[in-house]
C-alpha cells in the first residue's frame, strides 16, 4: 500500500506549519511507523524562525531546527492525500487559488472546531509576550499531535486500512466482504440505524475523496454493488435509501468516498433528512434550472 501522506500549510512556513510537521513526525517515529510529512507556506519567504521557535522545538525533543520555508503551489497538493491547513484563511487560499476542495483546519481535526491555530504578528519585536505566545502555540499544536494522528487514520485511511486487513472496525468487530469487484469492496457498518439490521457500504478500493475522482470503471462497478445488493434487500425489505455525503459541507466525515445501502421497512422510523422546503416561484425556478443547464455543460 502507498506511503500515507500528510502536508500541513500556514503562511510564512517558518512557525505553525513546520511545528506541525515536526510533532506529527516525532510522534510517527515513537510509534514506528513512516508516513510522509511535510509542510509548506502560501508566501514562505526566506525568512528564520524565530529563535523562541527553535528553543521551543529543541525543548520538546526536535533536535534538528535547520529549516528552508517551502512556497505552497498544485503539484504539493497533489502530491500528498491529507492537506492541513494551520488557519481558515490558508484554507481559503488553498480553495481559491488552486481549487484544491480537499483541505482540512488543524483544528477540525484535533477538536471537531472551525478554527484557526493561533498565530503571532509577524511583527515580532514590536509586540508584547511575544516568547509566551510562541512557546504556548507550539506546545498547544504538539499537544494535539495525538488527536490529529487518530483522526487522520479514521478519517482518510481507515477503509483502506480495512480492505488491506491491516485493522479491524471498532471494538474487534471483523471486517466482511459482503460483495466484491475488482475496483470495490462492500461491507456492512457497525452502526446501525434504530429498528433495522443492517447498514452496507460501497467503496473503491483506492482511496478517492472526492465522487468527482473516481474512474468511470471504478465508478461503474461500485453502481452494478449497489444494484446487485439492493436487488437482494429487497427480498425481506420494503425499500432501501441509498445515500453520499460528498464534501464536509455536506456532513462527509470520512475522506475515502462510499456509498450507504440503508434497508428499509414501513413506518420504521428512520429519518434520513429532513428539511424546510421554501416556496419558490415559476420564474426563479426557471432562472436556478438555467443556470445548473449551463455550469453543467461547463464542467463536463
Amino acid at each position: 500500500m502507498p506511503k500515507k501522506s500528510v502536508l500541513f500549510v500556514c503562511t510564512g512556513n517558518i512557525f505553525r506549519s513546520i511545528s506541525a510537521e515536526y510533532a506529527l513526525r516525532k510522534f510517527l517515529q515513537e510509534k514506528k511507523e513512516e508516513w510522509k510529512v511535510d509542510s509548506a507556506g502560501t508566501v514562505a519567504k526566506p525568512w528564520d524562525m524565530h529563535p523562541k521557535t527553535k528553543e521551543t522545538l529543541q525543548k520538546l525533543g526536535i533536535k534538528k531546527t535547520q529549516h528552508k520555508p517551502r512556497k505552497l503551489n498544485k503539484t504539493m497538493l497533489q502530491n500528498y492525500d491529507v492537506i492541513i491547513a494551520m488557519g481558515q484563511d490558508h484554507k481559503d487560499f488553498i480553495r481559491d487559488t488552486f481549487r484544491h476542495k480537499n483541505v482540512i483546519l488543524f483544528n477540525e481535526l484535533a477538536l471537531n472546531k472551525n478554527s484557526s491555530v493561533k498565530d503571532v504578528d509577524p511583527n515580532w519585536e514590536r509586540k508584547e509576550n511575544v516568547d509566551s505566545k510562541i512557546e504556548n502555540t507550539i506546545k498547544y499544536i504538539f499537544l494535539n499531535t495525538p488527536r490529529i494522528y487518530k483522526n487522520i487514520s479514521e478519517r482518510f485511511y481507515l477503509f483502506q486500512d480495512l480492505v488491506a486487513g491491516e485493522k479491524k472496525h471498532r471494538q474487534g468487530f471483523p471486517f466482511i466482504k459482503l460483495y466484491e469487484t475488482k475496483s470495490s469492496v462492500s461491507f456492512m457498518s457497525i452502526d446501525i440505524p434504530p429498528k433495522e439490521d443492517g447498514h452496507i457500504l460501497v467503496i473503491p478500493k483506492k482511496r478517492h475523496a472526492d465522487l468527482s475522482e473516481i474512474p468511470k470503471k471504478t465508478l461503474a462497478e461500485m453502481n452494478q454493488s449497489v444494484q446487485q445488493i439492493g436487488k437482494t434487500l429487497m427480498k425481506e425489505h420494503g425499500g432501501y435509501n441509498i445515500l453520499l455525503n460528498n464534501g464536509t459541507d455536506a456532513g462527509q466525515y470520512i475522506f475515502h468516498t462510499h456509498f450507504h445501502i440503508i434497508p428499509r421497512m414501513y413506518n420504521d422510523g428512520i429519518q434520513i433528512e429532513v428539511w424546510d422546503h421554501k416556496n419558490i416561484s415559476k420564474k426563479n425556478f426557471l432562472k436556478i434550472n438555467k443556470r445548473l443547464k449551463k455550469q453543467i455543460r461547463k464542467t463536463k
